[in-house]
């Protein structure tokens, strides 16, 4: 044995062994939940994802707890003696202390969650991974009206929850209000175009209205908040002397905006543009 090896043994040997142990315990008990978690198929995906960083979460901090308890004497007299050094760390530290203290109000206002879609600091995404100092996105784009996934991922500290707010598409849970642009010419005369894009917005979200209806009345008994009504609405807007916008404000559930909002505009379009004339048909009023 080294000679230097010696004396940190008879000093240091019982807490070192308790620490290995504690690291030892928690990382089998850690495999064995995340084992069991992963073994379950009738979970969802996005469900067993969320229990698994949440135990690992929660490893991780019984861990730092344990490592505090075991090592608390040593630690109180580097505290007695290193007060300087201490608030220089903490001036040094002041970063990953802001990340600390952004997981910590994730965690209390619980702004967003694994699996939600939000948008922060102009990154927009559905939320990947949590840990207490980031947390990472796949990116959706590339332009906000867009609704693909890029393929990208995006991880932010979560220092950022201290200073910008915090966009939750989907808070309405299974079911989330959609907007839906359309610029037109004058051309195409607005009544028709109303008309039509009601019929085919209407036609489109027929297949989920009635749930769509049943979980806002749920969220309006739940929650005590007023809920949008999910019948398909359409406004009418003035833009130019030479073109007007058509507003469509639908309900639908979160993965079917992008399929849902492609049928309602080729639908649109198509009947207002066909191919075999040269004049809008919406014109022929």
């Amino acid at each position: 044995m080294p000679a230097w090896l010696a004396p940190i043994l008879q000093s240091y040997g019982a807490d070192l062994l308790r620490s290995a142990v504690l690291v030892l315990v928690l990382l089998l008990v850690h495999a064995s939940i995340v084992r069991t978690i992963a073994a379950n198929p009738q979970v969802p995906v996005d469900t067993r994802r969320r229990w698994a960083i949440n135990v690992r979460n929660a490893m991780i901090i019984i861990g730092l707890a344990g490592f505090v308890i075991i090592w608390a004497r040593e630690l109180q007299t580097i505290a007695l003696s290193m007060v300087a050094f201490a608030a220089a760390l903490v001036v040094a530290t002041k970063e990953l202390l802001m990340c600390l203290g952004g997981g910590l109000v994730r965690s209390i206002t619980n702004s967003y969650e694994l699996g939600d879609i939000i948008e922060i600091g102009g990154m927009r995404g559905r939320v990947q991974d949590i840990t207490m100092l980031g947390t990472t996105l796949i990116e959706i784009g590339p332009r906000h009206d867009s609704h693909q996934l890029t393929g990208k991922a995006v991880t932010f500290p979560n220092s950022l929850l201290l200073t910008q707010s915090v966009v939750r598409e989907n808070f309405t849970g299974d079911f989330v209000m959609h907007i839906v642009n359309v610029p037109l010419p004058y051309s195409v005369r607005p009544a028709r175009a109303e008309r039509l894009l009601q019929e085919i917005a209407a036609d489109v979200c027929a297949p989920w209205l009635d749930d769509a209806r049943r979980h806002m009345a749920m969220l309006e008994h739940k929650l005590l908040m007023d809920t949008p009504s999910v019948e398909p609405r359409i406004a009418l807007q003035p833009t130019s002397e030479k073109e007007y916008r058509l507003i469509v404000r639908i309900a639908l559930p979160p993965r079917e905006r992008q399929r849902a909002e492609q049928a309602i505009l080729r639908r649109f379009l198509f009947a207002c543009f066909p191919e075999d004339s040269q004049h809008p048909q919406a014109d022929t009023d």
